[in-house]
């Protein structure tokens, strides 16, 4: 007689796919939950600090520096702007009200303060680029303010392109400062809406306004120069373009 060997049954559990699924999704909603609680509370935040510094710094300067570099900017200025309008003091509101909330300004923009700070104090030739840090204050201002207002939905993309043109022309103006007098920095403010010239790169100056980068900041004004197509520019702007090259291939 033979007898049949019998093994220890195995019992399988299969768990139904749709259970998985379901386990599956719903961690997935979960981190997706926290993830977008923990964006729009960033958000929130982001926003309020925003709104505060907009509230004590930035909306006392944007009407004055937006006016300021529209006259600056503009080649019919003479025709244009009342006879007794003096621009300076639209710059001089926004310089003391960066005073009055400096706890608002940026590292950047603190390393800028206190170069121009130190004008007020010192001789022999301390001062000779007060006025163009007196513009690069204003420059990593809107520099804050764009940064700043990312990711907070206070300005339209119109208005932060608008924010960049403006830091563009301080940044331009500030470096042009270091070679030449007001007058002739404003030939080069004024050629974009002279000529209507349409291409101008709107490029970060930032690191060359700390640095003070007298090559660096020569290439860009060039830069900006060269964007003016199908007109002699070596001849008329030769007294800003020769300068500009004899510092560029020293």
């Amino acid at each position: 007689m033979v007898l049949a060997t019998v093994t220890n049954p195995t019992i399988t559990y299969e768990i139904p796919i749709y259970i998985v699924y379901t386990i599956l999704g719903t961690l997935i909603a979960a981190i997706i939950a926290q993830f977008l609680s923990h964006y729009l509370s960033g958000r929130r935040d982001r926003k309020k600090d925003f709104m505060q510094k907009y509230q004590d710094l930035y909306s006392n300067t944007v009407a004055p520096i937006s006016n300021y570099m529209a006259i600056k900017t503009n080649p019919r200025k003479l025709h244009d702007v009342h006879h007794n309008v003096v621009e300076e003091d639209l710059l001089e509101i926004t310089i003391n009200n960066l005073k009055e909330n400096i706890k608002y300004a940026s590292p950047v923009c603190l390393q800028i303060y206190e170069r121009y700070f130190g004008y007020g104090y010192y001789e022999d030739g301390w001062g000779i680029n007060e006025d163009s840090d007196k513009h690069s204050l204003v420059y990593f201002l809107l520099d804050d303010m764009i940064r700043t207002s990312r990711c907070t939905g206070v300005f339209s993309r119109s208005d932060r392109n608008r924010l960049k043109k403006l830091k563009y022309y301080y940044g331009v103006c500030a470096m042009a400062l270091n070679f030449f007098d007001m007058v002739t920095t404003e030939q080069i403010l004024s050629l974009e809406n002279f000529y209507g010239v349409k291409k101008i790169k709107y490029r970060n100056l930032g690191r060359d306004l700390i640095s003070l980068d007298r090559n660096n900041m020569a290439n860009h004004l060039l830069k900006h120069i060269s964007t003016l197509k199908n007109i002699d520019k070596e001849e008329i702007y030769s007294n800003i373009i020769e300068p500009l090259k004899l510092v560029k291939n020293k």
